[in-house]
């Protein structure tokens, strides 16, 4: 099962991918100064960070509002979801497309053409995944964190 959580108070989103913590930090939160800091509160850009190696980012997180966008960077590995007005939202990762079918209540599957790979619940700044192959955690992970980051900036806005 992989979680993710807002930590609002210290300004981090904490994932729990099986019995290992990886941590979400607004990247103008590593800056130095009190308006960064004020700044990273609004932030729709974040590093994440492996317990392994908690000084190196492992990638770059950020959410698009505009075009209701996720977008990951790791290393020299890049997606975007897309949106459509009336449809699912989709990725590409590792050669494939996978469809995130959402619905009002917050849960959501994503397939694999129509076999699911995994679930999911959005809940009050946080997002659970389950039920997925071992091969997409990391992949699953990382979405995880966009999809947090994505419901704060609702937050912000609405």
């Amino acid at each position: 099962m992989i979680q993710a959580t807002a930590r609002i108070l210290r300004n981090v989103i904490e994932v729990q991918v099986g019995e290992a913590t990886w941590v979400g930090r607004p990247i103008e939160a590593e800056q130095g100064g009190l308006g960064r800091r004020l700044a990273a509160l609004f932030s729709t850009e974040y590093h994440l960070y492996r317990p392994d190696a908690p000084t190196v980012p492992e990638s770059t997180i950020s959410y698009r509002a505009k075009s209701d966008e996720i977008r990951i960077q790791s290393g020299e590995q890049s997606w975007k979801t897309r949106s459509s007005a009336f449809g699912p939202m989709t990725i590409d990762y590792g050669g494939r497309t996978y469809t995130i079918h959402e619905r009002l209540t917050g849960r959501f599957a994503i397939l694999n053409g129509t076999t699911p790979v995994a679930v999911g619940q959005l809940g009050y700044r946080s997002c659970v995944v389950r039920d997925y192959d071992p091969e997409l955690e990391t992949f699953l992970a990382h979405l995880a964190l966009g999809y947090v980051v994505r419901t704060l900036t609702w937050e912000m806005v609405g």
